[in-house]
């Protein structure tokens, strides 16, 4: 158990790392779609990955909890301590801890933040003037904004299709697309092969 906890004014290992792994666990859900799109990994098995969206709550509660204690380990020490050059508490090794410490809670934040940072990234669509279709699909297992940031960069990689809203409420995406480059059936394989299967629910006409 000491090993554990260490030497007060050290950066807790554990700490770092739960808040790591928690701060992964709360982002999944929105996340890995989205990565394993970019790897180029498909599969209708990935919208299996936003069913964790209903634990992210839980992973960020958890991410707190162990930032909290590692900032505790580092800034509260005993009033009488002797500090040996180059130890934890020494002025070097101290200011080394803090630094550790911010860093990865730095980290820790830009990767909770990132869903909600690409859900705005991809908010805006291309606009281009050309003979198009669209198509509204309806779109299942979308459960964030990182999701419909997903399903969005699964249909506009698609050559021939100028734009894509997709939105949370309702879980649809508006297609504007050229029929003359890419069909229907490729739009809902897209995003099926993203892990958001879809189905048509309106057409549009020539625009």
């Amino acid at each position: 158990m000491d090993s554990m906890k260490g030497e007060r004014g050290e950066v807790p290992k554990w700490g770092l790392v739960g808040a790591v792994g928690a701060a992964v666990g709360a982002s999944v859900c929105c996340l890995g779609p989205l990565l394993l799109l970019a790897l180029g990994v498909s599969g209708a098995w990935i919208g299996n990955l936003t069913a964790m969206e209903r634990y992210r709550p839980y992973w960020m509660t958890a991410t707190v909890v162990f930032l909290g204690l590692a900032f505790l380990r580092v800034y509260r020490r005993p009033k009488e301590v002797v500090c040996t050059p180059g130890s934890a508490c020494s002025p070097d090794g101290g200011r080394r801890n803090k630094l550790i410490l911010w860093i990865v809670t730095a980290l820790v934040l830009g990767l909770l933040a990132l869903p909600y940072l690409i859900s705005f990234a991809y908010a805006a669509g291309p606009e281009e003037a050309a003979p198009t279709r669209s198509v509204t699909l309806s779109v299942r297992n979308m459960t964030c904004s990182a999701c419909a940031a997903t399903v969005k960069r699964s249909l506009t990689r698609l050559e021939g299709v100028k734009d894509a809203k997709v939105t949370l409420g309702p879980p649809q995406a508006v297609v504007t697309y050229d029929p003359a480059k890419v069909r229907v059936e490729r739009l809902i394989e897209a995003t099926t092969k993203a892990g958001f299967p879809s189905t048509i629910l309106a057409e549009g006409g020539n625009r």
